[in-house]
């Protein structure tokens, strides 16, 4: 059964369909999040966030034209809306689980990929990230994206491959800085 027939089912009140959404979904949203803000407590919460903002759009009747796109970019969205707020980023951020947390990242980030490439994945601004990993790791189309982040697809296409020439430049000066340790 296709997405939106779930949808369709939860705005006639039957919960399972959202249950199937959350089983379906949890786990690539939850990835996608996680890379963007590097923080697996905040990155569950955000997840929670966007089902909950998904369950109610389905309550009050909203089905979407493509479910997909439409997931990501209530995500995307609630993320900015995170680091538009200071006082929570404070939160998430004081305490001496500071280096606690960096600590599990690390060896999360080694479980998952290679540290190299999220570190180099990290260095580029949020516009370019945000492309490289709802194409790569989320396997959205040009037109899923251009839907997500509401852009052209032009300008995910630009933004894909200036975002992809600035990873390559980031991973060549790091392999040259590597090398140069080494001798």
């Amino acid at each position: 059964m296709q997405d939106e027939e779930y949808m369709r089912q939860l705005t006639l009140g039957i919960d399972t369909a959202f249950d199937t959404l959350v089983f379906r979904y949890h786990k690539p949203l939850f990835g996608y999040v996680y890379r963007l803000l590097n923080d697996e407590k905040l990155a569950e919460d955000i997840v929670q966030e966007t089902f909950l903002k998904i369950y109610q759009q389905g309550l009050k009747g909203f089905i979407p034209d493509q479910f997909k796109p439409w997931m990501y970019k209530i995500a995307t969205n609630t993320c900015k809306d995170y680091w538009r707020k200071p006082l929570a980023r404070l939160e998430y951020v004081t305490g001496q689980d500071i280096e606690e947390k960096v600590h599990i990242h690390h060896i999360i980030d080694h479980q998952l990929e290679r540290q190299w490439m999220v570190e180099s994945l990290n260095q580029l601004s949020l516009d370019y990230r945000t492309v490289l990993y709802l194409r790569f790791y989320q396997d959205l189309k040009y037109s899923e994206i251009a839907l997500v982040l509401d852009i052209s697809i032009n300008t995910v296409k630009t933004r894909i491959a200036r975002g992809l020439k600035q990873l390559e430049n980031i991973i060549v000066e790091d392999e040259r800085k590597g090398a140069g340790a080494h001798e």
